[in-house]
């Protein structure tokens, strides 16, 4: 009896994890959607929700590890219907898993390119100070050809 407890905990977990993952993969494609149309807002405040979403698949694992402990011998006393459950679960985890995946390295390819723009655009502006900071040292010695005496 304990072990099909043990079969709907794991179920449970799984589904909660399932629905973390979803949560993830949303703000993942907030992401993308946020560095393509270059808006203006910060995406701290997205990048602190996913790292949540990771904290609590984080918290999950551990509960998860807890009730499987070190051996496998629980996963063969677990009913059939848990046993497909699991698998569906693990199966969409994976796929989502995989999904976000790709996006992350489409958002890299973004960030990368976005950053090497930033670094294009510091590099005119140093340009620009250098030049300015030549005029600024002329200007500050009289000019030989003014007439002072008068």
């Amino acid at each position: 009896m304990k072990d099909k407890d043990a079969g709907k905990e794991i179920c449970s977990f799984l589904e909660k994890k399932l629905v973390f993952f979803k949560q993830y993969l949303s703000i993942t494609k907030r992401m993308k959607e946020t560095f393509k149309k270059k808006e203006p807002s910060s995406p701290e405040a997205l990048i602190s929700e996913r790292q949540a979403c990771i904290t609590k698949i984080q918290k999950i694992d551990a509960s998860l590890e807890k009730i499987m402990g070190n051996s496998s011998d629980k996963l063969h006393d677990i009913s059939e219907k848990c046993k497909g459950m699991i698998d569906g679960y693990l199966r969409s985890l994976k796929n989502i898993m995989e999904t976000v995946d790709l996006i992350d390295r489409e958002l890299i390819v973004v960030v990368r390119a976005e950053g090497e723009n930033i670094k294009t655009e510091l590099l005119k502006l140093q340009d620009v100070r250098q030049a300015a900071k030549g005029y600024r040292d002329r200007m500050k010695s009289t000019p030989r050809f003014l007439d002072t005496i008068r």
